[in-house]
């Protein structure tokens, strides 16, 4: 195990922003509110909106009811926006924390030791 010196605590101080994992906090909060179960354990609602849309999508492109076209596009077009917003939360959470691993010392390398 590296033992860390003074010097790698200082460019950890210099690469690395604290405050960025309580931004990643939030974006798994964001997450939560998209992808958890609701009250009374129920699945949450981008499930029951997949769901629905398969269901719309069987009336429309199976049995040809085309009545049901605009109310399958706008679902569809919801579940993009909720999709879109799940990728970038998460493309900020890995951000942060690919930011932090970058940082890590080579386990091959020696470290002296350094002060506590």
């Amino acid at each position: 195990m590296p033992q860390y010196t003074q010097e790698y605590r200082q460019k950890i101080y210099e690469g690395f922003e604290t405050t960025r994992l309580l931004s990643a906090v939030d974006h798994v909060d964001q997450l939560r509110q998209l992808l958890g179960d609701d009250e009374d354990f129920r699945p949450p609602q981008i499930r029951q909106d997949l769901l629905r849309l398969h269901q719309l999508a069987m009336e429309f492109v199976n049995n040809g009811a085309m009545s049901k076209g605009p109310e399958l596009f706008d679902l569809a077009f919801d579940l993009d926006d909720q999709i879109f917003t799940i990728r970038e939360a998460l493309d900020e959470v890995e951000k942060t924390i690919q930011t932090l691993t970058d940082l890590a010392p080579d386990p091959d390398e020696d470290y002296e030791n350094g002060e506590d």
